[in-house]
């Protein structure tokens, strides 16, 4: 609202944690920013949501062209599919651990 950024050579418009950006109420100021500031038409837009909730279906309509949607598991619930680990990694060591851990997986390598 202070200043302007030209959105003008925008080639990726990235909305990560869509669902959570409605809950917090941002859905204006979403909307303001891809339907009235100078962002090309044919650019390509992702949306990310890990719940993906009927609101955030009616948001990606409107924003994205050519929609596709893509679900793993049951739309709103977890999945047994998903595995979350935290590892402490210093900063030197991120790559090398993450292809240690890719080969462990069957069918990746």
């Amino acid at each position: 609202e202070r200043g302007r950024v030209s959105l003008s050579c925008l080639q990726f418009l990235i909305l990560d944690e869509a669902d959570r950006m409605l809950d917090m109420g941002f859905e204006p100021q979403i909307r303001r920013i891809v339907e009235e500031e100078d962002m090309p038409v044919e650019r390509q837009t992702l949306m990310f949501s890990a719940t993906f909730p009927k609101e955030i279906q009616r948001l990606a309509a409107d924003f994205l062209r050519d929609y596709i949607f893509l679900t793993v598991g049951r739309v709103g619930s977890t999945t047994d599919n998903i595995t979350q680990q935290i590892r402490w990694v210093e900063e030197n060591e991120k790559r090398g651990q993450l292809l240690d851990m890719l080969q462990l997986v069957p069918g990746l390598t």
